[in-house]
């Protein structure tokens, strides 16, 4: 069984056990989402379409991750004006799991995978020494939260920013771990403390 959806202005096809990206939605990750503006369903008997939309038929969804597009990049010109404009756009997208579709006449089908509800990421300039380029450095590594740099070997860390261009090897991540580890436990006080004690990142 299949169904077509409609949220934020836009269509899609799903079926149970889809993962798909749509406009925002204002949910938090986890959260359960009932979609009632079903346009068509589908099965192995029948097509019902709706005029516009199909009464009673539902799709449930939960939000797996809240993120962002890859940036759209905008370039304006006048020639002999001596005028240039850029401008970049990153659209926010909520991505959602189908877990079941009704089509209102009794008929209903599950996913029989469960979703994989992707972690948040936190902003790790939050810790002192890690500015937003080293920051974008450990997300392409795979770090993405407190609790994942908590836990990272300072050497693979290090090795990390070696890796990258720039010079980011210079910096000094010897304090990191130790910060996320605060930061990862919500302890923003003793956080703050252990950072009053810090310069770059680096203990004074």
């Amino acid at each position: 069984m299949y169904a077509v959806i409609k949220t934020g202005g836009k269509q899609y096809r799903v079926a149970a056990g889809d993962k798909i990206k749509v406009e925002s939605v204002a949910a938090e990750v986890g959260a359960t989402l009932t979609l009632s503006d079903i346009l068509m369903v589908a099965n192995s008997e029948q097509v019902m379409v709706g005029t516009p939309i199909l009464n009673g038929a539902t799709v449930s969804a939960t939000v797996v991750s809240q993120g962002r597009h890859d940036k759209v990049k905008i370039f304006k010109m006048r020639r002999r004006k001596h005028y240039q404009k850029h401008q970049g756009h990153r659209q926010n997208y909520s991505e959602i799991f189908i877990t079941a579709i009704s089509d209102g006449a009794g008929h209903t089908v599950a996913s029989d995978a469960a979703p994989v509800i992707k972690a948040r990421p936190d902003d790790l300039t939050k810790i002192e020494g890690v500015g937003p380029k080293i920051a974008q450095v450990l997300v392409s590594n795979g770090i993405t939260t407190f609790a994942q740099l908590a836990t990272a070997e300072p050497t693979a860390v290090q090795e990390m920013l070696k890796k990258a261009s720039g010079r980011f090897n210079l910096a000094k991540s010897d304090t990191w771990a130790e910060q996320a580890e605060l930061a990862a436990a919500g302890k923003w006080d003793a956080l703050k403390k252990r950072q009053d004690e810090l310069d770059g990142g680096v203990t004074k």
